[in-house]
């Protein structure tokens, strides 16, 4: 393979990593030019990824049309709901709430925003609240929503993340996008012009490229590690630096708004989608500590808390140049801002076409790189000053916190809006800034500011023609709003996401509490934890999911054969309390990062198996060094004719056994069964490569535990029982997967 140099043609596109960042970009460049270049994307399937509610702003509307997604098809796929603006509570003092909404307010005159007629009329006393003219406020406070002729109404959305990366995926492979299975352990480069060559797997494939996107995080493996662009610290502005996040059940009907609650050291967001809720709080490690904060945002949810938050670490900031070499990095890799105004999506999206517009087809020039560079650093600083705003210009004098973020110095050019506002009511905006000027109306005005003056044109109005002007605003969004249904019951009946049999927000294993945990011991001293009797009602769990078979999926290029569904929320809590609680000081875990579990049938005929299904495996994709994973299988059926789980251990070297485990991946189901003298079916006995140390029989409502290390296989005997694994429900069972700190 030639070397990428910046004079050879992008051909070969590589995305590292998955996500909400990966998956959009892929989704734009497969749309706007996958006949082009070949696009793949390398992502490491996660244990324990935490999928919450995330808000979105107007725009995304622009991507969606990019895209030609059909909106209701979007918004069921992830479980949306509508979004008119923000509610910001305890912002300006403690018990003081304003609305930023989206769209415009009023109607003003070419010379001057409506806010200056408003100012003019309030000075007479003949205006009403501020809010009184906006349509999107005023349906956002009465809970109504519907979508209106002619973009009559601003709208966005209310997402689960998780579920539009998924969707995209399944976008973005239908137009072509690769995706390959791996974890990054080497970033290659050319030895004279720097430029990044390809991306080496831990299993030893080499992934190579002519240009590189980086969404790997707030890691940034390829900008930051390789090629070692700076990170600029913006935490002197921003002074939070923590997260936590948490997801909860619904409790009433979701808002079409997202509330953002200052705290004394931050804020909290909650996010209503249409079958959970997702909350967070961002803060100041310096002024609360972790569990203090905690406390305080499970303090303040709604609903049944479906999984334990967990401490998110962050530096605000941007990279020095987000494209470098062959290199664009989009996403948390690019850098942070906190999620206060919705804006990290969008970041995303403009990211992504602003590549698009500048690709690099013919080869990458540095003009290119520095045009990326410009519009991405102008268009982030003005992001960043709006955020920054909501935290300075503040009443609060309660907290060291608020004390400081008020008496701070901020950028120059924000310092001379705030100022210019003050003293005029002007908002002068730069061409293609994000915020329009009825958003730093909103919020200046929100967090107190009171113009000392506004345009004079208003005086030109008697008191009879400005208070005519004013209230017909008024009335027409009044007679608007009496038209518009509840936001519930318009999503009842455009676009209502499909239940599952066992929905989420109420599902549960209701594990027995007098389960008793008994241990088995493997040939080589390893433990296996059996625990029969699981479940108090394995019936009823099997009746529900055999109405709801439909929404098993296969996983394209998983190695599972079979189709799968998620476990609900509510059982994967319920499942990982009773693994930490019980087994984790057995198997010797330290902290806890998450888990992750699925319902599973096995149906595919043996001989179809690929060289990774005719292997044992361990459950190591994607553990760092200091982590470790331990396993579960829940047996949700009668015939034990099916099988349970079967334990082996490597007759060979390390090396060897890794060597082995990387053809299984990389070769096809012939060349590996000629190299190793595997014949096509599942394992289930020993061979030369592996023995046996341990046989789990199958039993109707038993759950296994065990450390992921351990090599192990599904005790598939085909030949003996093909009826009954094609039947239904089948071999049905809980995989579950469990991810720890070692000690």
């Amino acid at each position: 393979m030639n070397p990428a140099t910046p004079a050879q043609p992008v051909r070969r596109v590589v995305i590292a990593g998955g996500g909400t960042a990966g998956w959009m970009v892929a989704a734009g460049l497969s749309k706007c030019l996958g006949r082009q270049v070949d696009i793949r994307l390398v992502e490491s399937e996660e244990i324990g990824t935490v999928g919450v509610g995330e808000a979105t702003i107007p725009t995304l509307h622009i991507l969606h049309q990019i895209l030609d997604l059909d909106e209701r098809e979007f918004i069921q796929a992830t479980q949306a709901t509508f979004k008119l603006g923000i509610s910001f509570e305890n912002w300006r003092n403690v018990g003081e709430d304003y609305f930023h909404s989206f769209g415009r307010t009023g109607q003003g005159h070419w010379t001057a925003g409506f806010h200056h007629f408003w100012l003019e009329g309030r000075r007479r006393g003949l205006a009403s609240s501020y809010g009184d003219y906006c349509l999107e406020l005023r349906a956002a406070m009465e809970n109504r929503f519907a979508l209106l002729p002619d973009n009559g109404i601003n709208y966005a959305y209310h997402l689960d993340a998780t579920l539009y990366g998924q969707y995209l995926r399944r976008f973005s492979e239908a137009l072509g996008v690769q995706r390959i299975e791996g974890k990054i352990a080497q970033v290659r480069q050319h030895a004279d012009t720097g430029f990044l060559t390809g991306l080496q797997l831990a299993d030893g494939r080499l992934i190579e490229g002519d240009f590189f996107i980086d969404c790997t995080g707030m890691r940034s493996l390829l900008l930051g590690e390789t090629l070692g662009v700076p990170y600029e610290s913006w935490s002197h502005w921003l002074p939070c630096d923590s997260a936590l996040a948490v997801q909860t059940t619904r409790a009433g009907e979701p808002v079409p708004y997202t509330r953002s609650i200052a705290h004394p050291w931050g804020w909290q967001w909650r996010i209503p989608l249409q079958h959970r809720v997702g909350n967070g709080i961002v803060y100041s490690s310096k002024h609360v500590s972790d569990d203090e904060a905690k406390a305080a945002l499970l303090a303040n949810v709604e609903g049944e808390v479906l999984r334990e938050p967990r401490v998110i670490r962050f530096t605000p900031g941007q990279r020095e140049r987000v494209w470098e070499k062959n290199c664009v990095a989009i996403g948390l890799s690019s850098g942070f801002l906190e999620p206060l105004e919705s804006t990290s999506i969008h970041l995303i999206q403009k990211g992504l076409t602003r590549l698009v517009e500048l690709f690099p087809t013919d080869g990458v020039r540095q003009s290119d790189i520095d045009e990326y560079n410009l519009q991405t650093r102008d268009a982030i600083e003005v992001v960043r000053d709006f955020i920054i705003l909501h935290y300075h210009v503040t009443n609060r004098d309660d907290s060291a916190f608020w004390r400081g973020c008020r008496d701070m110095a901020v950028p120059s050019l924000l310092a001379h809006r705030i100022q210019h506002f003050r003293d005029t009511a002007r908002i002068m905006l730069r061409q293609g800034e994000l915020f329009a000027e009825n958003s730093w109306v909103q919020v200046m005005m929100g967090q107190g500011i009171l113009p000392a003056s506004h345009h004079p044109i208003t005086r030109n109005m008697d008191d009879r023609a400005l208070g005519d002007f004013l209230s017909g605003i008024r009335k027409d969004v009044a007679r608007t709003l009496m038209k518009l249904p509840k936001h519930q019951q318009f999503i009842d009946g455009f676009c209502p996401a499909p239940q599952a049999a066992v929905p989420a927000s109420a599902a549960r294993l209701h594990i027995n509490p007098d389960a008793r945990v008994e241990v088995m011991t493997l040939a080589d001293g390893a433990r296996v934890f059996i625990v029969d009797d699981f479940a108090q009602d394995p019936d009823a769990l099997v009746a529900l999911l055999q109405a709801d078979q439909q929404r098993f999926q296969a996983v394209p290029g998983h190695p599972y054969p079979g189709p799968q569904l998620a476990l609900p929320d509510g059982m994967l809590a319920e499942l990982d309390a009773f693994f930490r609680q019980r087994l984790g000081g057995a198997l010797q875990l330290g902290a806890p990062l998450g888990a992750m579990a699925r319902f599973s049938r096995v149906v595919q005929d043996p001989a179809t198996l690929d060289a990774r299904q005719r292997l044992c495996h361990r459950d190591d994709s994607g553990l760092a060094a200091d982590e470790t994973v331990a396993a579960a299988v829940h047996y949700l059926f009668k015939d034990e004719q099916l099988g349970g789980t079967v334990f082996f251990r490597p007759l060979m070297s390390e090396t060897d056994t890794a060597r082995l485990r990387h053809d299984a991946d990389v070769l096809d189901a012939s060349a590996f069964g000629d190299k190793y003298g595997i014949a096509p079916g599942y394992m289930t006995d020993s061979n030369r490569h592996f023995e046996v140390i341990g046989r789990v029989p199958a039993r109707w409502n038993r759950a296994i535990f065990y450390d992921g290390a351990i090599f192990h296989s599904g005790d598939i005997r085909w030949a003996a029982a093909k009826a009954g694994y094609l039947a239904d429900p089948g071999r049905l069972t809980i995989n579950a997967f469990f991810k720890s700190r070692k000690r």
